[in-house]
């Protein structure tokens, strides 16, 4: 779809996400550091300016193009940031104070972002903008690798995930969409399958369990019909015999104690969940007089297992529920599972596989799956969300009918 306006609304998305990709690499770079010090560099600024191009081009996106998505986009969009606003009421001095925080989790600006979806019916650019995550998947895991040398041999598990979780975590919430589409270069097709096993050996550094059990149901996915045929056997061995020559490469080379030391690292946790006991931490104090207004996004709660006051939860719904209150979690919860179950008019001109599993996957994270996500102004969730406007938006509204049929 053209319009003269899109563009800078294009342009805006582009430096909105540079900027943020400047600060993941910096942040992840210093984060062992930034961790004992709490200092805030410069590059935090250039992932606020970055959230405010995302803000600016979440509104405009808005205006322009909320006509070709369902109502209850719209109306689930808007609510989300009155009740946000309601709930922020009483700490608005305190979250002016600290221009960050309206980019924050619990912030305003966070939930007006996520109107970059609606940019998703710019059937002309929004196709490059794609384009442009899946190439900083390479970057970042140039990265990733950079850091675990620095990191040297048997690192604890923590730190591992300190020096290379927000970038391995993009990868692993980006990557899989460009991996389960299949296209005539099989060359490419080849690069990405190699890529995404470098990006679960990645994962296999954190220790995080429930990101392995998601690449295994990407890859189940990916080869479904594959396994099914007379060459599945073979790609079964294929695979099998390309991890297993990157494990022998890898524990012959400069990252062989790292190798060993995430093997270690998992099988340790393998019976560990400190997150229920988080959960039952958090609810053993939970005061239902909250219910429906929420206590506000500056509120802290005692973790017993920190020792000390917490504003996180790793369940974003409760999470939500805390501080925003019941009507915003009711509203969040239909928007994502309507979103789930709206038929995506992008296969009637467009073979695009894998939107409702990314939305599924993030309901499940959202509920305590996966570690390290929650509603944010961060690059993982500007694409979950444009990932909702791809399957929401209607696009018979906007193609000409030999468009579609073609």
């Amino acid at each position: 779809m053209k319009n003269s306006f899109s563009k800078y609304i294009y342009y805006a998305i582009i430096i909105g996400i540079s900027c943020n990709v400047v600060r993941l690499y910096f942040q992840q770079r210093d984060a062992l550091e930034l961790a004992l010090e709490q200092v805030y560099p410069w590059y935090y600024q250039v992932g606020f300016l970055g959230n405010v191009f995302m803000c600016f081009a979440a509104v405009s996106s808005f205006f322009l193009y909320r006509k070709f998505f369902p109502s209850y986009i719209t109306a689930c969009y808007l609510l989300l940031i009155l009740l946000v606003f309601i709930a922020s009421v009483n700490d608005l001095n305190a979250i002016f104070k600290r221009p960050n925080f309206f980019f924050s989790i619990k912030g305003i600006g966070t939930f007006i972002n996520f109107g970059v979806l609606y940019f998703a019916a710019d059937t002309e650019r929004f196709p490059k903008v794609l384009k442009y995550f899946y190439f900083i998947c390479f970057f970042l895991i140039a990265a990733a690798f950079i850091n675990l040398a620095g990191m040297g041999f048997g690192a604890s598990r923590k730190e591992y995930l300190t020096s290379i979780g927000g970038l391995v975590f993009y990868c692993i919430w980006v990557f899989p969409y460009f991996f389960l589409q299949h296209g005539e270069n099989k060359k490419k097709n080849l690069i990405n399958l190699g890529t995404f096993m470098v990006i679960i050996l990645l994962v296999l550094f954190t220790g995080a369990r429930s990101y392995l059990i998601i690449s295994a149901l990407y890859l189940i996915v990916k080869f479904s019909k594959t396994l099914k045929s007379k060459n599945g056997v073979a790609m079964i061995i294929g695979l099998i015999v390309l991890t297993g020559v990157g494990y022998i490469i890898l524990s012959n080379s400069a990252f062989s104690g790292s190798v060993e030391g995430a093997v270690n690292n998992l099988s340790e946790r393998s019976a560990e969940d400190t997150r229920s006991e988080q959960i039952l931490d958090f609810l053993s104090q939970y005061d239902t007089a909250y219910l429906l207004q929420g206590v506000g996004p500056t509120a802290l709660w005692f973790s017993h297992g920190n020792n000390d006051l917490y504003g996180f939860l790793d369940n974003q719904f409760l999470l939500l529920l805390w501080w925003a209150g019941l009507p915003a979690l009711l509203t969040y919860i239909f928007f994502l599972v309507k979103s789930l179950f709206t038929k995506s008019e992008i296969q009637y001109f467009e073979e695009i596989k894998g939107l409702k599993m990314i939305i599924a996957l993030w309901i499940a994270a959202s509920l305590g799956f996966a570690i390290y996500v929650t509603i944010s102004s961060d690059l993982y969730y500007f694409f979950i969300s444009f990932m909702i406007g791809l399957n929401a938006c209607q696009y018979t509204k906007i193609l000409e009918p030999e468009e579609i049929e073609e």
